[in-house]
């Protein structure tokens, strides 16, 4: 087959790009063979307004969600303070305010905890001879 008109081109961008058709059902569609679709579709020169196209959409998302996020910071904060919402929403309020101006708390180490007591042991209730063996072999 030979090279595909603008025309064709075109098509074959918008039902991937528009239509969301993958690239060997637009060549099923259109009669064309899976090569020339997959030619067409990474021609970066062809591709470069819908690279635009797209950029300039995440870019409204972000703006969007950026206009969002303060609402929903003093949605959280309103919750913190009310002194009739549930304990637990309160709470991950506020660990969730606390997460997002990067207030983290400290992972456990997985450091040995050594307890020194300065009198006598308190007693554990283990039985007699196991309280003994315990001093023993310290």
């Amino acid at each position: 087959m030979g090279k595909l008109s603008e025309k064709r081109c075109g098509e074959v961008l918008h039902a991937y790009f528009e239509e969301g058709l993958e690239a060997e059902e637009i060549a099923r569609r259109m009669k064309l063979s899976p090569r020339s679709v997959l030619a067409v579709l990474s021609d970066k020169r062809r591709l470069e307004p819908y690279h635009t196209r797209s950029e300039a959409a995440k870019l409204r998302a972000q703006i969007c969600v950026n206009e969002s996020a303060e609402e929903a910071a003093r949605k959280q904060a309103q919750l913190l303070r009310d002194g009739e919402t549930a304990q637990a929403v309160t709470q991950r309020a506020a660990k969730d305010i606390l997460d997002r101006a990067g207030v983290r708390v400290a992972k456990e180490d997985k450091k040995d905890v050594t307890i020194r007591f300065s009198g006598e042991t308190p007693k554990i209730g283990m039985p007699k001879r196991h309280e003994e063996d315990a001093w023993t072999s310290s």
